[in-house]
């Protein structure tokens, strides 16, 4: 008997298709191994495609978000007449708030901004990739420094750097103060830089720093730590001047010396208002 080939042992021949008769009307029915092959092939062609465009959205979605710069979080601070406290934000930039301020503090993607309502704050910021923006009054404090004080009053901001540098912009105009350098903003208008005046700052560390200060602006100063009015009922004691260093949190005993340094009468009244007139 002769021996199949070991080609034929390992792969005998198909018998016979039994289906074979019906191929005809069995692929108007089900596709053919051609027809499986090119529709895998399409298959593979449309999800790729779609891979792509999938990519392509997300990276124009998280440009957009980049450029946007939406605010993750929003903190409003304030302080009451007479009261001043210090916070320490999330990056570790601490925020000092004089008498009767209120500021907004937003965390952006990119950013830290802060809009100062209202009052006077002292900004000690840490370095960080993302920027570090104050506004007040239309007017945008930019932080390329550490350390710089911002007072808004009355439509004016006076911004004041004791370290690093800031650059402002009041509409078209911008400027750079550098430490130890002091602007005014009056009006939209950036006003010339001047030297930091000690008393500028001062408050920071509980104190009011005169120096051949007139009466009137004495007044102006200690009122924002005070709730019940302060009138001078004269133009001549609002002339006077007066110098020294004095404690905030003394103010009222700093009124009723006033007659022992100044030719000036001092009134208390049951409602906690103050008249100063000259004697």
């Amino acid at each position: 008997m002769a021996v199949p080939p070991d080609n034929a042992r390992k792969n005998p021949p198909l018998p016979n298709d039994p289906l074979a008769p019906f191929k005809p009307d069995l692929l108007q029915h089900f596709p053919g191994k051609e027809a499986l092959l090119r529709e895998g092939k399409a298959y593979s062609q449309r999800r790729g495609r779609t891979s792509k465009a999938a990519v392509t959205c997300l990276g124009v979605a998280v440009a957009a978000l980049w450029l946007a710069d939406p605010a993750w979080q929003t903190t409003r601070l304030a302080t009451r007449v007479g009261e001043r406290s210090t916070w320490t934000l999330r990056d570790g930039s601490r925020i000092q708030l004089n008498t009767d301020s209120v500021m907004v503090v937003e965390n952006h993607l990119r950013s830290r901004r802060i809009a100062l309502e209202r009052g006077e704050a002292m900004f000690t910021v840490s370095h960080s990739w993302r920027a570090f923006v104050v506004t007040a009054a239309g007017v945008e404090i930019r932080d390329i420094g550490t350390h710089f004080n911002v007072r808004r009053a009355h439509g004016d901001v006076d911004v004041a750097v004791m370290e690093g540098a800031v650059e402002i912009k009041a509409g078209a105009s911008s400027a750079r103060v550098a430490r130890g350098q002091a602007l005014a903003v009056h009006g939209g208008q950036l006003g010339p830089l001047v030297d930091v005046q000690p008393g500028a700052v001062a408050w920071a560390k509980g104190k009011l720093v005169l120096d051949g200060s007139p009466l009137r602006l004495v007044v102006a100063e200690m009122q924002r730590y005070r709730d019940a009015p302060i009138r001078l009922r004269d133009e001549h004691a609002g002339g006077l001047r007066l110098s020294g260093e004095y404690d905030i949190g003394g103010l009222e005993p700093l009124l009723d010396a006033l007659p022992a340094v100044l030719p000036v009468r001092v009134a208390r009244h049951a409602d906690g208002t103050v008249d100063i007139a000259s004697r």
